[in-house]
């Protein structure tokens, strides 16, 4: 089976089976920045060339999934699919070119299949926290390392929507900033608070990215990143540090995709925000996430097709 995130800044796949030990067995796992969201804060529209870039990687996905022999394939839409008035037009399109249906994740479901796919291969305590920046919003959630989720929320605010909104030159100015992380701080006040003796793991781009910069590790190297401790003090220093660079110095860092360079210091002030608001002293790296949780279901389900 294959599981496909559609995010507002990356698409990604992962490809798994079941064994019959009862272990999941990943035989493909590819990511892509296809910038689907970008301007959609603004004008509430997915732009055609968005469309295009997202139809062409999806087509490549497909043709992996299927040369892996993949039986079923689900690709699924979040925040920029969400907030895009032109979201029936995207779904149709990508049925019609790539013959893939996309679905639409809501908020929540978001955070309860992060939750889900955050803890994959991690050594986890029996409670945990979830954070997960996209592009266009964050979840949060909490639960057991049995996989039960007490609760799950998602706000509005993510490493794309606030560079849009704030960050339109690099550096940007401190009235900028400031205005950044009031709109941040508001946004995820919104959320239910996360008691500060819960461990955070982290997923997606923003905390693969800072984990990398700290390991001095390529961005999806899973045997340097997954399971990494980032302090607070890291965080903050590098956040501080991304705040005074332009977009070149930021690409010129070795461990930040160059499509990723104007977002990064958008990513890194709300995940340091997040930790300042609940008085958290780390976050754990998780180079897993939502496609991760979503293939579990489907397996999940393929077992008990009742």
């Amino acid at each position: 089976m294959a599981a496909i995130d559609l995010g507002t800044n990356t698409v990604l796949m992962v490809v798994g089976r079941a064994c019959d030990d009862g272990r999941i067995e990943i035989l493909d796992d590819v990511h892509q920045i296809a910038r689907m969201g970008r301007g959609v804060d603004e004008h509430r529209r997915v732009q055609p060339d968005a469309i295009d870039r997202v139809c062409r990687m999806l087509s490549e996905y497909r043709q992996r999934a299927e040369a892996l022999g993949v039986e079923y394939l689900c690709a699924f839409g979040t925040s920029a699919l969400r907030d895009a008035a032109n979201k029936t037009e995207v779904i149709s399109t990508i049925q019609e070119r790539v013959g893939v249906e996309l679905v639409e994740v809501d908020g929540a479901d978001e955070a309860r299949l992060t939750f889900r796919g955050a803890a994959f291969g991690l050594d986890v305590p029996s409670r945990y926290g979830v954070i997960d920046i996209g592009g266009g919003s964050t979840e949060i959630a909490v639960g057991r390392d049995t996989g039960h989720v007490e609760l799950s929320a998602s706000a509005d605010v993510g490493a794309v929507r606030v560079t849009e909104r704030f960050f339109s030159q690099l550096p940007p100015s401190g009235g900028e900033t400031r205005q950044a992380t009031q709109m941040i701080a508001s946004a995820l006040a919104s959320l239910p608070s996360i008691s500060s003796d819960i461990p955070i793991i982290g997923v997606a781009g923003t905390v693969t990215t800072l984990g990398a910069m700290d390991t001095g590790a390529a961005s999806f190297d899973d045997g340097k990143l997954n399971g990494h401790k980032l302090s607070y003090d890291t965080i903050s220093h590098m956040s501080d540090k991304l705040l005074q660079q332009t977009y070149e110095q930021i690409q010129a860092i070795p461990q930040i995709n160059a499509q990723r360079a104007d977002i990064i210091s958008a990513g890194a002030l709300i995940l340091r925000q997040f930790l300042a608001m609940g008085g958290h002293h780390q976050v754990m790296v998780s180079t897993r996430g939502i496609r991760y949780g979503l293939l579990l279901e489907m397996l999940a389900q393929q077992r008990s097709p009742s």
